[in-house]
């Protein structure tokens, strides 16, 4: 008896999953022993003498040998060792999310305790992000949760920790398929979730090398249908540490006993390098950028000047990005009083400079080229 691989065996193992694995693998059943197995072998002819006893129940004697034994004969078939089997065994129910982070402070298989909390913290924010940009694309998500995404997150379950720098498992089940789940007419919430992060993923990655090569905010706009959010560069930069220093894998394992057509990627790797622009790319979805060489055209709609100032404030209703928001310029007094009798007049008036957008506020940085335009025509 390998008492290192008897170990191994999962708690969680049932015989049902082993069941679902053999028939999802192509094996059929060819009867029982004693009632306390179920004898499959292969289709192909070939093939036929290899075989698996499945025990039907835990509570058959020398369950865990029995299950090794079973183990030990698909991993021959399959032409993989013992333990890539188990694996494959242990998440066939299950999606999962691993989340390994690089840094010399984690070599040895630990982590400093803050940050340690908060890996975890945005490990989950990570699948929060995904599943709420899974019902709905939207920039920024704020308040609560929608039901779904509250289902999701609740079944979500923490793995064991492994070595390898650092490693974090998020383990979500896939809920019960039925036979047309089970033939791809339909697919579970949980894969739909995994799927989306891919997604998600591969659109921010082409948005960062865009972001990188023009340094246009606006690069990060054409994403947000992918999935890509506010919530979804935070949970990312998070993962980088409270130092915002730490390399950072993600890898999606998708379970086996759902059927999926699709060929997404399954692996993504961020560097430190890149957090600057995740932040960028967070404060825009939350309405935080800056557009250089922005004319604000409009009429004035306030203005602002006290008395020893040698500057006075106007507002002017422009439109920035299709959507008209309340512009505030300071200006020179000469610029000024202009603004004010333009203002007397109904007239429009027009500036160039920096234009720095909040959630709530416009303004424009280092104004020049002022000038009244006139009447609408």
């Amino acid at each position: 008896m390998n008492t290192t691989n008897l170990n191994a065996l999962s708690v969680n193992m049932q015989p049902s999953t082993l069941q679902k694995y053999l028939l999802s693998k192509g094996w059929v059943a060819d009867g029982e022993l004693f009632g306390q197995a179920i004898i499959w072998h292969r289709p192909e002819g070939d093939a036929f003498d290899y075989e698996v006893l499945q025990p039907t129940s835990e509570d058959v004697k020398g369950y865990k040998q029995r299950m090794m034994d079973a183990i030990h004969s698909i991993a021959e078939f399959e032409g993989r060792d013992f333990r890539s089997v188990l694996n494959d065994l242990d998440n066939f129910l299950s999606d999962s999310v691993k989340i390994r982070v690089v840094h010399s402070d984690v070599n040895e298989g630990t982590i400093p305790i803050e940050d340690g909390v908060l890996l975890i913290e945005k490990s989950r924010d990570l699948l929060a992000a995904t599943t709420m940009s899974t019902f709905k694309k939207k920039a920024y998500f704020t308040g609560q949760r929608g039901a779904e995404a509250q289902d999701f997150i609740k079944n979500l379950r923490l793995g064991q920790t492994e070595v390898g720098s650092f490693i974090v498992n998020l383990i979500a089940p896939v809920e019960q398929l039925s036979d047309s789940q089970m033939d791809q007419d339909e697919m579970s919430v949980t894969r739909a979730v995994t799927n989306n992060l891919s997604r998600s993923l591969i659109a921010l990655e082409l948005g960062l090398h865009s972001y990188k090569e023009t340094a246009n905010v606006f690069e990060f706009e054409s994403i947000i249908k992918n999935g890509v959010s506010a919530n979804l560069c935070d949970a990312l930069i998070g993962l980088s540490g409270m130092a915002k220093s730490r390399s950072f894998s993600i890898t999606i394992g998708r379970a086996g006993v759902e059927f999926d057509r699709q060929d997404l990627p399954n692996k993504f790797d961020f560097l430190p390098e890149q957090v600057p622009a995740l932040e960028v790319a967070s404060a825009f979805y939350k309405g935080n950028y800056v557009i250089e060489s922005y004319e604000a055209f409009g009429l004035v709609s306030k203005m602002t000047h006290l008395v020893d100032d040698e500057y006075g404030e106007i507002t002017i209703r422009s439109l920035v990005r299709g959507i008209e928001k309340n512009v505030v310029i300071q200006l020179p007094l000469e610029n000024y009083w202009q603004a004010v009798h333009a203002h007397e007049r109904a007239e429009f008036v027009s500036c160039k400079g920096t234009l720095n957008v909040t959630a709530k506020s416009a303004k424009l940085i280092d104004p020049e080229a002022f000038r009244v335009v006139g009447k609408a025509t």
